[in-house]
Formats: C-alpha cells, structure tokens, sequence
C-alpha cells in the first residue's frame, strides 16, 4: 500500500514512463494510454479521498493498493485500484483546524451560478460540515476533478449528479457540532426533502 499521496504519485509515473518502453507503435500506445489514466484516477481519488489535517494539506484518508501490469517485455498492460478504510466519519465531523473532504470545497468554491441553485448552495451560505472555507488550496480546483472524470469516462451528467447528490444530501447527516442544525447563514438542512429533491 502506498500510504502518501505524492509517493505514489511519483512512483505511478516513474513505472509508467520505465515501462513504455515498446517494440512497437501499438504497445506504445497501450501503455501512453493505461499511464494517463492512472494519473487521471489520483486527481479523483484525492478529491473525494483526502483533506487538509494539522500535518498535511493532502492527506490521503483512505488506503489504496496499485498494482501495474506488465508483460514478460515489462511493457505495461493494465493496472488496478483498490481503495478501503475511508475516512467516513469526517464527513460529519472534523478535528479543530481541520477541513472536510477536498471535494465539499471544491463544489463550494467551483460550482457556477446556475449549479449553485440545482445543487442548493446559494452564494455566500454558511455551512456547519463546510469548516475553514476561507482557506484556499492548490487541492481546491474543481475543474481539475472534472477533466479527471471526464477523462476516466464519467461524463457531465453523470458528474452533475454526483455532485448534486454531494451538494443535497451531505447536510441531511450533519448538524452543528452540537447535533443541531446550523443556525447562522442560509442552511441547506430546511431545503432539501430527501429523496424526491434528489430525483430519486
């Protein structure tokens, strides 16, 4: 398991380019193929997998196992992902000075006006599980995660509802740090009926 972000960034990008080494056109293209999306799956994985803590601004909250695939040429032919173990509860709750998932910041801080307004997030809402919004982070580029996607083959309207679905659904879980709603700022908790707003 490669416990940090950048490491295994690094290391993804070293076998990729040491193993497109080919014989051939068409391998070169496999493997050119299979190492952009990789790299295109950290971006994704990031964003809904990690968050800004006391020691680090990236910290992976989950765990992940990469395995590259190569041939007996050892040019690459495949690789899988596993994830496990995340982080789930910092959804509703988050250590003193620490944020929420990088994805909640970018959707926040991201999303366009018209999104805004499908995903209940009015301009300038406050929002309990949403803590520390005033730091900015190179982490917080939502179109990043989007070109991501996009590149992994999750198309717009399969992001718009992932992410109306993170945008709506996330406050029905998470009050104020006293098991109340959030009393200050527009709330999304007095918005949203579970499921039909969702479009379920």
């Amino acid at each position: 398991m490669l416990q940090q972000t950048w490491t295994s960034r690094c290391l993804m990008k070293f076998y990729a380019v040491v193993a497109a080494s080919p014989t051939s056109w068409e391998s070169h293209k496999v493997a050119q193929r299979i190492e952009q999306r990789i790299l295109n799956s950290n971006p994704v994985m990031e964003a809904f997998g990690n968050a800004c803590t006391l020691r680090n601004n990236n910290s992976s909250r989950f765990g992940k196992f990469i395995q590259l695939q190569l041939n007996g040429a050892q040019q690459m032919t495949g690789a899988a992902v596993q994830t496990y173990l995340l982080e789930k509860t910092r959804v509703a709750c988050q250590a003193p000075s620490e944020r929420n998932f990088h994805i909640f910041y970018q959707i926040y801080k991201g999303a366009h006006a018209e999104e805004r307004v499908r995903w209940c997030l009015p301009e300038g809402a406050t929002f309990s599980w949403l803590p520390h919004p005033e730091r900015t982070l190179e982490e917080d580029c939502f179109e990043v995660t989007r070109e991501a996607m996009l590149h992994l083959g999750i198309d717009a309207p399969t992001q718009n509802n992932i992410f109306q679905v993170r945008g709506k659904a996330t406050p029905l879980s998470c009050g104020g740090g006293d098991g109340q709603p959030p009393s200050k700022g527009p709330s999304l908790d007095s918005g949203v009926s579970f499921p039909e707003d969702l479009g379920l």
